[in-house]
């Protein structure tokens, strides 16, 4: 035999030995596998990396067996993916499928796909919606706001006039307003102005002009004080409806209203207060009778003198329940009226009531309480009456909105020892946005005088307003009149109707 042929059998019976004496070291390490199952599992992830470095795809049938050893169902694929997740060792493979179903927040049927596609979030300044793509874009006045609107309209009633008898015909309806803002870090001053008049085109002498100027200067004191001083003037005729229009009148006598008032109010505390003082004045033209013959209304001039106190206590930030208490004087230009009668009067007046802040759905404040009037003149009874005050606005859907006025006051008389009577005013608006450019609007308004003659007037309508642009709008309106009464041959109903066209800066 040559020395390369020993040499090789040398090798070869060598290699036999090896094989049979290593064979229970490997039956002892497997046995510990089951045992550390995580140095069984490393050592065959490196034999399956070695395994896909040579591109193996199968596994051999010895590692079927030596998976069998292991006494686990996983295969070594299995155990070679989680071995990776675990022990995050430093070999190149793919990264671990999840064992469970990632459920994706976003979607709405729970799918079990993790990778659903989501919308990309963008970062960088948040954009703010604007409220009222057809609002007033305004004037700027230095630090001050200016917005102004104008609408002209023209319609058909009827009852042009207003009156028992009254004839149908066209009238012109023009109206005004403007709003002046300060925009001020600290403080607050606010105008608004608001004008109309109403002309029927076959009679002058029933026109009905209007005009409302009110002031108002807010002072920021410390400690959550405010003081607020005020000022306005109105002017607007007296109806055909009226107790107190002069009987016989043929047109609508103009009557005069202004004054101011100062008011001390604490808020931001639990304990809320506020001082006001108030001081109006009455003024009354002439009335026309007819045929070049007036009648004075000098004798219904006066003025009012009026202190009011109120405190509320504050529950929470959204309910104030709140009592309030009044006192004034209501002095006479004349010593005496028409009918000799002395009219000069002291009025006490005491509410209690609840203020609500729901914000953008429920804001307002309700009232229940009790008036006396009594006067100077012997011969003239006290009045007094329960009253009910309220101002309440309330959102019950989007785009929707509800307000409700309810008011309740004292008014003199000109008959001959008559005290005067108790008006109640209510008043219903419901405002609907259909689209940013067409809105829908109603009202329910109802007054009842408690007098000899029980006077009430109820008033009902509908309005469209569609805006064509930013500036214009067309505007439209319905409304229903009646007025009954106790006094013969004085009842009355009117139908009305308009288009218009308001144009707003």
């Amino acid at each position: 035999m040559s020395k390369t042929g020993k040499y090789l059998s040398i090798f070869f019976v060598g290699s036999l030995l090896t094989t049979t004496m290593l064979s229970p070291a490997y039956s002892q390490t497997a046995e510990r596998a089951s045992d550390a199952q995580v140095d069984s599992v490393f050592t065959e992830t490196v034999q399956q990396a070695d395994a896909r470095r040579r591109n193996i795809d199968d596994l051999s049938s010895s590692d079927a067996q030596r998976n069998q050893l292991l006494g686990n169902g996983q295969t070594i694929d299995e155990q070679t993916t989680q071995a990776i997740a675990q022990t995050n060792t430093q070999q190149r493979a793919q990264p671990a499928t999840a064992a469970t179903p990632v459920i994706n927040p976003n979607d709405p049927d729970d799918s079990t796909l993790a990778n659903n596609a989501v919308d990309p979030v963008q970062t960088g300044t948040a954009t703010t919606d604007e409220v009222d793509p057809f609002g007033p874009t305004g004037i700027r006045l230095g630090t001050y706001d200016l917005n102004v609107s104008l609408e002209q309209a023209i319609g058909y009633s009827s009852n042009v006039s207003e009156q028992a008898g009254g004839e149908g015909g066209a009238f012109s309806d023009t109206s005004v307003s403007a709003n002046i803002t300060s925009d001020w870090s600290r403080h607050e001053w606010q105008t608004n102005i608001n004008g109309s008049y109403r002309r029927p085109f076959d009679d002058e002498e029933i026109d009905q002009p209007q005009l409302l100027v009110d002031t108002a200067l807010r002072l920021d004191l410390i400690d959550g004080y405010t003081l607020t001083t005020r000022g306005f003037y109105n002017i607007s005729t007296q109806g055909f409806t009226s107790s107190t229009l002069a009987p016989g009148a043929v047109d609508n006598p103009i009557q005069e209203n202004w004054g101011g008032s100062l008011e001390l109010q604490r808020t931001g505390r639990k304990l809320q207060l506020t001082l006001r003082g108030d001081v109006d004045r009455d003024e009354f033209q002439p009335a026309d009778l007819g045929g070049d013959v007036t009648q004075n209304e000098g004798d219904r001039n006066n003025n009012e003198y009026r202190i009011t106190a109120r405190v509320g206590y504050e529950i929470s930030p959204a309910l104030v329940p709140f009592i309030e208490g009044a006192y004034a004087i209501r002095d006479f230009d004349q010593e005496l009226d028409r009918n000799g009668n002395d009219r000069d009067s002291d009025i006490f007046e005491l509410r209690g009531g609840v203020q609500v802040d729901l914000g953008e759905k429920l804001t307002g404040e309700i009232a229940l309480g009790y008036v006396n009037e009594s006067f100077d003149d012997p011969l003239l009874e006290d009045l007094d009456a329960f009253t009910v005050n309220g101002l309440v606005n309330w959102s019950p859907v989007r785009d929707t909105q509800v307000g409700l006025t309810l008011g309740t006051t004292t008014n003199d008389s000109t008959t001959a020892n008559e005290n005067g009577s108790i008006i109640y005013n209510g008043r219903l608006d419901i405002n609907r946005q259909i689209t940013d450019r067409f809105s829908v609007n109603a009202f329910a308004d109802a007054q009842v005088e408690t007098n000899d003659d029980n006077n009430t007037t109820l008033q009902v309508g509908l309005g469209t307003q569609y805006w064509v642009n930013r500036f214009m709008a067309i505007t439209s309106q319905v409304d229903y009149q009646r007025f009954e009464t106790d006094a013969p041959n004085s009842s009355f109903d009117a139908t009305s109707g308009q288009v218009g066209v308001r144009l707003q800066r």
